[in-house]
């Protein structure tokens, strides 16, 4: 919002509110009562308009950015095209493209973030494909080396690696590395694990120097604290559905969800009753769709409240 916007809504609210203050000063109230109802009324007015701000500047400062190696932040939405002395970077609404000029013999390392409440793409300058969930970065190299491929991402990103067998591709993601030839997988970090779900082709994880080789329709999950690694099946339905802008939870925890919510939809999300901690859930959540939604299943299902303060913060009870 802008000073201007400020101002004039500012001056609105005490037009509307002067007469009623004039006629309190000459004329006190006898009722105590009338007077707090109006001063009530007058914060409350303010309360909104501090509200407004504040979605703002949060909707002003949650924008999908690159970061170009020289360190220029570029918002995406005014992107267009772009160019560097290796590349040339074009943006529309759903993906960023990549065009490989001539290389400067470095790795020039650009970063795209895109934070909670948005998806994006990027393709690479060799045709591969990466699909950014919210909350998520990839950092990259304008023009990939002459004998390997590598990024490094944070959050949950789906991967269509181009083959090239003279050039294998990895992703570093905290504790571990994949390391593929030419696949599509899924990578999540988000939470206390790093899960690799290979969905085509064949991976290598390499976890402190022990390597795990995955076959399509396994997941490794990793361990963040201690390292270990287990591997087993997956619904790809399931790990993939936020692909198609859902996210689908069986016999779940309920803070689970709720850490998805507040990515998917950028809100703060408070389990104020202690007993919800343990409670487990089964649902289907369509980003197209308002958090509502949710919340009134929850509430129908399970018997748990769910109400917004006065920061726009959802809080969550037992009835």
């Amino acid at each position: 919002m802008s000073m201007f916007h400020e101002e004039h809504y500012i001056r609105s609210l005490f037009r509307v509110f002067d007469p009623f203050i004039r006629l309190l000063r000459k004329h006190p109230p006898t009722n105590r009562a009338i007077t707090v109802a109006c001063l009530a009324l007058f914060s409350t007015g303010l309360a909104v308009f501090q509200r407004q701000l504040q979605r703002s500047a949060l909707a002003e400062a949650e924008v999908i950015t690159l970061q170009t190696y020289d360190g220029h932040i570029l918002p995406i939405v005014h992107l267009g095209t772009a160019s560097t002395h290796d590349a040339i970077f074009t943006a529309d609404s759903t993906r960023l493209t990549l065009t490989a000029k001539q290389s400067s013999g470095r790795a020039e390392w650009n970063t795209l973030t895109v934070p909670r409440g948005y998806t994006y793409s990027a393709a690479l300058t060799d045709g591969s494909l990466v699909r950014l969930n919210a909350g998520s970065s990839l950092r990259f190299p304008s023009i990939f080396g002459p004998d390997k491929r590598e990024v490094y991402m944070e959050g949950e990103a789906y991967f269509e690696a181009q083959d090239n067998a003279n050039r294998s591709f990895t992703i570093h993601s905290g504790q571990a590395d994949i390391i593929v030839l030419g696949t599509a997988f899924n990578v999540n970090t988000y939470d206390q694990h790093i899960r690799v779900s290979l969905v085509s082709g064949e991976v290598m994880v390499n976890v402190k120097g022990k390597m795990t080789r995955l076959k399509p329709g396994l997941a490794a999950t990793i361990d963040k604290q201690s390292g270990q690694v287990s591997v087993t099946p997956f619904e790809e339905n399931i790990v993939l559905a936020w692909l198609d802008g859902l996210q689908i939870y069986v016999a779940a925890p309920l803070r689970d969800i709720c850490n998805a919510l507040e990515r998917m939809y950028n809100i703060r999300i408070h389990i104020d009753d202690p007993k919800l901690l343990g409670m487990h859930y089964s649902v289907i959540v369509n980003r197209q769709r308002p958090i509502q939604n949710f919340l009134e299943d929850l509430k129908a299902t399970r018997k748990v409240h769910s109400v917004f303060d006065s920061m726009g913060e959802l809080h969550l009870n037992f009835q």
